[in-house]
């Protein structure tokens, strides 16, 4: 077997993004669609990490929504989070979301239940959503896991509520 075998016999390892609006009106605008990340190689270099046992557990990930026409490669990491990915720190919470996930027990870890969500205070129009280690709104030194450009990008109005649902499928080998 070589690495090319491995590669090609191996399922995708990535998240799953959606996003929705809540109008200050209480309407609820139709869900975009999914949209699949990349793992940035920082983000890959953590999970080996982790399984190979040579780094500490990072025990909250945080959500991060940018305002940048940015578009991530692997070697994206938390450094142009703030000049590139131009976070969006429009929003009342005083810090990032926090990726409030659980596990089904057989192959899916979500926040579905339990969006992470943005109050925004000023329309904006948002291209990418991330997943750090801080909490901290405008950081950028922390693990970046994932980030993901939407398809289209979502354009919040003021007073508007942004929830953005974050998924990881785990698939055996069939």
């Amino acid at each position: 077997m070589n690495a090319h075998d491995v590669q090609g016999n191996s399922g995708r390892l990535g998240f799953v993004w959606q996003g929705e609006i809540t109008l200050p009106s209480g309407i609820i605008l139709p869900a975009g669609p999914p949209v699949k990340n990349i793992i940035p190689q920082v983000g890959i270099n953590h999970l080996v990490g982790l399984l190979r046992g040579t780094t500490s557990v990072i025990s909250n990930w945080y959500v991060g929504v940018g305002e940048g026409d940015f578009v991530p490669t692997s070697a994206t990491d938390s450094s142009v989070l703030q000049s590139s990915v131009q976070e969006s720190t429009a929003y009342s919470e005083s810090t990032r979301p926090l990726w409030n996930n659980t596990f089904d027990g057989t192959s899916i870890i979500t926040n579905l239940a339990n969006r992470a969500e943005f109050s925004f205070t000023s329309a904006k129009r948002l291209y990418t959503g991330f997943l750090a280690a801080s909490s901290t709104k405008g950081g950028a030194s922390s693990t970046l896991l994932s980030i993901a450009r939407f398809t289209s990008p979502y354009d919040v109005p003021a007073g508007s509520t942004f929830r953005l649902a974050v998924s990881l499928t785990l698939l055996p080998e069939v």
